[in-house]
């Protein structure tokens, strides 16, 4: 269950208090304070409202929030937390309506026109196509319409033209393929009840037909899809949502890879144990952001494979060891990110490989505090660091080893950024070869304590490039 994604298993606390007295007296001259009293209103009325109420706080409880729905990235990952009891999540600048039994096309317009927070129109229990139509155009991004019990597909599709994030449909009793075909289109999120959707799937099996409502009134969630063809995969890379999540599928064929590669979102393929080499191929050209997490062996070659993929990101969690000559290879890799976040160890020449990766490298916070107490920042440990740390060396608080200035001149060669922001202690040779990387960040000069060199060379006094000096007054 997600966060505001099931408004009728939800705590509804209304908190008037954000109303000022000012828009209470406005009010209070043809409508109840308290909107959820209102059970009628005119256009006019409605306009007023939109214009005027500045919104309330609701404040939900939910309970049964899952570490899937909420932190996605984790899927196929032995995660090492569990969420229990209750979340709480406050809603600002809402206009709760549950009182309205009926609304026409033009009173639906007037009230899209508020813009503030979540619309609350729980107690219709029924919607013309014209009024869904005029509520599509609300821009308070939340829509609730938690009353309807039916929808057809005209209504459905009208509805789906609505460009906010949450579509509310939590008390719909049935769902046919046509209406869930139509709901498709919308490119949020969409609430609808467990029941309703656990009979949908029963009785709609996944088919290049039926595959964008799937993967829609699902949002997303597709993990209970344990097989698939080709034509339902290429059918499903249509669909317009942030991402799909196939975790049910073991094992992938090249034409349904294929399929699958034109999808625009990203991509959860994190019970796959294996690739053949023809279906490494055709994921290849995949490009967004492509989550492998249940491959846990790995080698050079297939590693080789892997760094040709067109992806943005790739995500390996189920990797717990990594060796030099496969790290190497996937440091190849041209994407942007690469996600290895179930590393149970690190060694430094498996580091030294990964730091030749010029994006981000996800690791785990304590295999890197592992990594950075057995291994001391040196000339041929200073680029792994870096790399490690994601360029913010901030615990470096000095740079006086005998081969400090050996570290400074590797430390400059790094592409990419590179920050010292807790800097205090340093030799003027160290210095002046850490600042021929130009975009270096270091403390202001005037507060660092210039030593004597540490390798035993004559100390002369330093000079400020004016470079520098121009950079440092730049600074915020």
């Amino acid at each position: 269950m997600n966060i505001l994604a099931r408004p009728s298993l939800l705590v509804f606390a209304l908190l008037v208090a954000g109303m000022s007295l000012g828009h209470a007296r406005l009010l209070a001259d043809e409508l109840p304070e308290d909107t959820n009293k209102i059970e009628s209103l005119t256009p006019e009325q409605a306009r007023r409202l939109a214009k005027e109420f500045p919104g309330v706080a609701m404040e939900f409880e939910v309970k049964g929030v899952s570490v899937e729905q909420m932190f996605p990235e984790s899927l196929g990952v032995d995660v090492e937390f569990e969420l229990k009891g209750v979340v709480t999540q406050v809603v600002l600048g809402c206009l709760p309506l549950n009182g309205l039994k009926s609304l026409d096309a033009e009173t639906a317009r007037a009230l899209a026109g508020y813009a503030k927070g979540a619309l609350f129109l729980n107690g219709l229990n029924k919607l013309s196509n014209e009024a869904a139509k005029a509520l599509a155009e609300f821009k308070g991004g939340v829509l609730y319409l938690d009353g309807l019990t039916t929808l057809d597909a005209d209504t459905a599709k009208a509805l789906a033209e609505f460009k906010g994030e949450w579509l509310h449909l939590d008390g719909l009793t049935t769902l046919d393929a046509d209406t869930a075909t139509a709901l498709a289109e919308f490119d949020g999120k969409l609430a609808l009840p467990d029941k309703v959707l656990k009979a949908f799937f029963a009785n709609n099996p996944a088919t290049p037909e039926t595959a964008l409502a799937w993967a829609a009134v699902s949002n997303c969630y597709l993990s209970h899809v344990v097989t698939l063809d080709a034509d339902t995969a290429k059918a499903l890379a249509e669909f317009k949502g942030q991402c799909l999540i196939l975790n049910g599928l073991t094992a992938l064929d090249a034409n349904t890879a294929r399929g699958l590669s034109g999808y625009k979102g990203d991509l959860y393929l994190c019970g796959l144990t294996t690739l053949d080499a023809d279906t490494t191929k055709a994921l290849a050209e995949f490009k967004g952001y492509l989550y492998l997490n249940g491959l846990i062996t790995r080698d050079a070659d297939t590693a080789k494979a892997l760094a040709e993929f067109k992806s943005l990101h790739l995500g390996l969690f189920g990797l717990t060891t990594l060796d030099p000559d496969t790290a190497k290879a996937l440091a190849e890799f041209k994407g942007e990110g690469l996600y290895l976040d179930g590393l149970t160890t690190l060694d430094a020449e498996t580091a030294k490989a990964l730091a030749e990766f010029k994006g981000f490298l996800g690791l785990p916070n304590n295999v890197l505090k592992a990594f950075f107490a057995k291994n001391p920042l040196t000339s041929e440990t200073a680029l792994a660091w870096a790399a490690l740390a994601k360029g913010d060396l901030f615990y470096v608080t000095a740079l006086d080893s005998p081969d400090a200035v050996a570290i400074a001149q590797a430390l400059a060669t790094r592409n990419g950024p590179l920050a010292l922001p807790n800097l205090k202690k340093i030799s003027p040779k160290t210095l002046a070869a850490l600042i021929e990387k130009e975009d270096v960040e270091i403390p202001l000069i005037e507060s660092l304590e210039l030593i004597p060199e540490p390798d035993g060379s004559v100390t002369e006094d330093f000079v400020i490039p004016e470079s520098l000096e121009k950079r440092q007054r730049r600074r915020p």
